[in-house]
């Protein structure tokens, strides 16, 4: 399914596969791979290949190199694995590469898709997942999140090779930042009010953006 997004994803913007002279790097994130757990579970050892082969077809490791070799991607290739924040530390950090200098044009992104999502799940109080199944940011029947498959990858440049180009732009980072809060939390799967702001704060900055410029803020 990455792979697949990674080609539709250099279609869109102009870029042949395979036969490209541009300087192409990828960062990718990949969630839990139970698709590998299930077919061992499903499956007779016979049938199965070797482990260095499982290996490779299906650790995280090597999502972003699988990529790379199957499109014949000559930039940096780095599997970044950050959890819940995986693909857009990944966006930060590939527009990092691009400003470097690093490449001509960075794909960015990541995946997961779990076959057993249509198994449900027991809620447990203070837990993760939500009570009712359902997703309620901001509200106050809010009790969790849910689950999901899916996947999504970008195709980044520099602007001015962009406009150079004549792409169709569909976005520009102005700028971005990250941080960790450390223990400054009440636990460790929540963000801290203080972490938050700060990062908000230092990416404000790095764009050159007050506040009060701001119109939409997704959460």
């Amino acid at each position: 399914h990455f792979l697949m997004s990674c080609v539709h994803a250099l279609e869109n913007a102009g870029i042949p596969p395979l036969n490209t002279n541009q300087n192409i790097g990828v960062i990718a994130s990949c969630g839990e791979t139970t698709y590998y757990h299930a077919a061992l579970r499903s499956k007779p050892p016979t049938t199965l290949p070797d482990k260095f082969q499982m290996a490779l077809h299906h650790e995280k490791d090597f999502l972003a190199t699988k990529v790379a070799f199957q499109l014949d991607l000559k930039g940096p290739a780095i599997t970044l694995q950050a959890a819940c924040g995986s693909s857009l530390i990944g966006i930060h950090t590939a527009a990092g590469m691009l400003r470097n200098g690093e490449c001509d044009v960075m794909l960015a992104g990541g995946v997961l898709v779990d076959p057993d999502m249509s198994e449900g799940y027991k809620y447990q109080s203070q837990h993760i997942f939500s009570r009712d199944g359902n997703c309620s940011p901001f509200s106050k029947d809010a009790s969790g999140t849910i689950g999901a498959s899916g996947v999504g990858v970008v195709v980044l440049k520099s602007l001015d090779r962009a406009r150079a180009d004549g792409d169709r732009i569909y976005a520009v980072i102005e700028g971005s930042a990250i941080n960790n809060d450390g223990r400054s939390k009440m636990s460790y799967t929540s963000p801290s009010v203080s972490g938050q702001e700060s990062v908000i704060r230092q990416a404000l900055t790095n764009a050159g953006v007050r506040g009060d410029q701001v119109g939409y803020v997704e959460a």
